[in-house]
């Protein structure tokens, strides 16, 4: 009988668990050393630390919490379709630096786009949803949840597809709790995901902050599902980091 390990617990085991349906990538940044960011779904979707697979300057660095990204570190995950979604879920527990990029996921080989932030390189660093050009939906920094307030949070961005008739339904609830939409923009459609990176979009906007916990689903998520990814984040980061 084939049982499928995640972080050392079987699943229907005792204790909280994550959504599998639809579950493409599981990371909990726990192995804390190591040229690897390792993928607890099953599915081996492992990603290497900066950009080769030695130590290199473009690696984040290793710390209690998880990964600490600065000036131009990144995770590359490769090019495989199962981690360039156009329905999708993106759970994140991240503790952002004030005033900065913070790209949670980035999809485009050279433009800042299609990524998913927790804090934009621009409209004052709103996370921010971004398909194309001109296909973007910017969620507020500080409504009802502030998000530059030097603590952890988790973050759900949920999106039906790629176009402009999907971003506007896009949506985003930090520690279990809707964030206010900013602005939309719907006058282009999204360009194709070519690659999958943590904590880099495009050549030039790097991440700055901490990373806890990673699920890339290919779905969207319903709110009692994204509320049961919050618990389970919850209980695996326990010891690591606290959560609100």
């Amino acid at each position: 009988m084939a049982i499928l390990l995640l972080h050392g617990e079987a699943v229907g085991s005792p204790g909280p668990a994550p959504v599998l349906e639809g579950l493409q990538a599981l990371y909990h940044f726990a192995d804390g050393a190591g040229q690897a960011l390792a993928d607890s779904s099953g599915q081996g979707r492992h990603g290497v630390l900066g950009s080769t697979s030695g130590a290199d300057t473009n690696d984040p660095t290793w710390v209690a919490a998880g990964l600490s990204f600065t000036t131009d570190d990144y995770v590359a995950c490769g090019t495989d379709a199962a981690l360039r979604p156009d329905a999708l879920t993106i759970c994140a527990a991240v503790k952002l630096t004030a005033s900065a990029a913070v790209p949670i996921v980035g999809w485009g080989a050279t433009a800042q786009y299609p990524a998913v932030y927790a804090a934009a390189p621009f409209n004052a660093n709103r996370p921010v949803i971004w398909l194309g050009n001109n296909c973007y939906r910017y969620f507020e920094k500080s409504s009802p949840t502030n998000l530059q307030d030097g603590g952890w949070h988790f973050l759900v961005f949920t999106l039906p597809g790629n176009t402009s008739a999907d971003i506007v339904s896009a949506e985003l609830t930090v520690d279990g709790i809707a964030q206010t939409i900013n602005s939309t923009q719907t006058t282009s459609e999204g360009v194709a995901k070519t690659l999958c990176r943590i904590g880099r979009a495009g050549t030039a906007t790097y991440a700055e902050g901490s990373m806890a916990f990673l699920s890339i689903h290919d779905r969207v998520l319903p709110s009692v599902e994204k509320e049961q990814m919050r618990t389970y984040a919850t209980a695996m980061l326990a010891g690591r980091v606290t959560l609100p």
